[in-house]
C-alpha cells in the first residue's frame, strides 16, 4: 500500500506545475550524477585493464627469486624437477643485473635480462617488437633486443639494425662502474627493438642467458631466478612444489604479488574517484530535499484524508521515504542507461580519442563492471533515504499536528 501511494504521487499531477518541474529536475540531476559516476569509473577500469594487460604481458605467471641475495645456485637436477611439476607449461632461467650500454659517444644504464629461448612462451615481449626480431644470439655471438626508450637515448631509432655496441658490467671483484679495471667489456649486436610500456622501454634489454652469465662473471648454475608459464588451476600446487624442491631460500610470486603495490595504488585511485564523485551526488540530492518538501506541502489534504482512514504517523513517513527512493531510483536507472549507451558507443566506435600518439591505444578505454553499478545504485538509494528523511519527518509531524 505504501509503495502504491508513493508511486501515485510520483506519477500524479500537482496543483502547481512548478512542483512537477522541480521533481523531474531532481530526477535528472541524480541521473546525470549517476551517469558521470559510472562513466568515470568505467574509464578508470578501462585504463586499469590496459595497464594490467601490459604488466601481465611483461611479467611471468610465476617468478622464483632468492630471498636475500641477488643470485642463487640451482642445480640441473632441481631445475629439471621444477620443469616436471604438473601444470608447468614452460620455464626459463633468468639473469638480471645492471650494465652500461655504449654506442659511440652515447651511453645508457640498462637492466640486462638474460633468458633462454623458451622465454617467448613465458613473456609476450616478442609480440611488441617494433623493429627486427626476437633473436638472443648465443654466448659466442650475443645479440640484444632493446627497449625503444634505450634506443632513443643512444640515437639508434633511426639506425639500421645490426650495429655493434659495448656492454660494461662490474665483475665479481669490482664494486664500482667508475673504475675501468673492475669492468667486463663485451660487444653485442642489436637484433630488435620492443615497446611495451615506458617503464620497461627505458630500462630493459634482453639477451641469452649464457652470455649474461659470462658478462656478470656467474657460474653456469648461478642465476637470478626462474620464470614460469603455468596452468592457473595448478598455481597453489606448483608454488608448494617449487618451495619443496628449492627450499626456503627462494620466494615464489604470482603476477599480482610481483606488482602488489601497483595493483593497490590503482584500486585506491578508483575508490578516491568514487568518493569524490559521491560528494557531487550528495550536492545533487539537495534538489531532492527541496522537491520533496514542496510535495509534502502540496499533499497536506491527502495526509489529512489518510489520517481519517486510520493511517499512523510512520505510514505517512514511509510513503514519502518511498517516494524519495522512487525518484532516486528512476534517476539512477536513467543515468545507468545513458552511461551504458555511451560505454557501448565508445567501445564500438572509439568516439573520444586520446591526445598524442605515444600510448598503446588511441582512444579512451572503458570497461563497465557490475560491481560499480551495484555500488552506485546503492549509494543513490542511501542518499535518497537521507535526503527524504527530513521532508518525510515533516510530513509525519504535520500528521501529528492534525491529530
Amino acid at each position: 500500500m505504501h509503495f502504491l501511494f508513493a508511486w501515485r504521487y510520483f506519477r500524479g499531477k500537482y496543483a502547481f506545475q512548478a512542483i512537477q518541474i522541480i521533481a523531474w529536475v531532481s530526477v535528472f540531476a541524480i541521473a546525470l550524477g549517476t551517469a558521470a559516476l559510472i562513466t568515470v569509473l568505467s574509464v578508470s577500469n578501462g585504463f586499469t585493464e590496459v595497464v594490467k594487460g601490459l604488466y601481465s604481458d611483461f611479467y611471468a605467471d610465476i617468478s622464483v627469486t632468492p630471498n636475500n641475495a641477488k643470485f642463487i645456485k640451482i642445480t640441473d637436477a632441481q631445475y629439471q624437477a621444477v620443469q616436471k611439476i604438473t601444470g608447468v607449461n614452460a620455464l626459463s632461467k633468468v639473469i638480471v643485473n645492471k650494465a652500461l650500454l655504449v654506442k659511440e659517444n652515447q651511453q645508457s644504464v640498462v637492466t640486462v635480462k638474460g633468458v633462454e629461448p623458451s622465454y617467448i612462451k613465458i613473456n609476450k615481449v616478442s609480440n611488441y617488437l617494433k623493429r627486427g626480431e626476437f633473436d638472443l644470439g648465443n654466448i659466442a655471438s650475443p645479440k640484444i633486443i632493446i627497449g625503444i626508450g634505450v634506443e632513443q637515448r643512444l640515437g639508434l631509432f633511426q639506425e639500421p639494425l645490426g650495429d655493434t655496441m659495448q656492454l660494461y658490467a662490474v665483475n665479481r671483484t669490482g664494486k664500482s662502474i667508475a673504475q675501468l679495471d673492475q669492468l667486463n667489456t663485451l660487444s653485442v649486436v642489436q637484433s630488435g627493438a620492443f615497446s611495451i610500456q615506458q617503464e620497461f622501454d627505458e630500462q630493459y634489454i634482453f639477451t641469452n642467458d649464457g652470455f649474461a652469465q659470462y658478462l656478470f662473471d656467474l657460474a653456469p648454475n648461478e642465476i637470478s631466478g626462474i620464470e614460469l608459464s603455468i596452468d592457473p588451476t595448478y598455481e597453489k600446487q606448483i608454488t608448494a612444489s617449487i618451495k619443496k624442491i628449492l627450499g626456503s631460500e627462494v620466494q615464489v610470486q604470482n603476477k599480482y604479488q610481483q606488482n602488489i603495490d601497483l595493483y593497490k595504488i590503482m584500486q585506491t585511485e578508483k575508490w578516491i574517484i568514487f568518493f569524490i564523485l559521491a560528494l557531487i551526488m550528495i550536492v545533487a540530492s539537495f534538489n531532492l530535499v527541496g522537491a520533496l518538501t514542496m510535495l509534502v506541502l502540496e499533499k497536506q489534504k491527502d495526509i489529512h484524508v489518510l489520517k481519517s482512514m486510520g493511517a499512523r504517523s510512520w505510514d505517512i513517513q514511509k510513503i514519502f521515504l518511498l517516494l524519495s527512493g522512487i525518484m532516486a531510483f528512476m534517476g539512477a536507472l536513467i543515468g545507468g542507461l545513458l552511461s551504458s549507451l555511451f560505454c557501448w558507443l565508445q567501445l564500438k566506435y572509439h568516439l573520444i580519442k586520446l591526445g598524442g600518439n605515444s600510448f598503446v591505444i588511441d582512444y579512451y578505454p572503458v570497461k563497465p563492471m557490475l560491481i560499480d553499478y551495484i555500488s552506485i545504485i546503492s549509494l543513490v538509494l542511501f542518499i535518497s533515504i537521507l535526503a527524504g528523511w527530513i521532508p518525510a519527518k515533516r510530513a509525519a509531524d504535520s500528521f501529528q499536528e492534525k491529530i
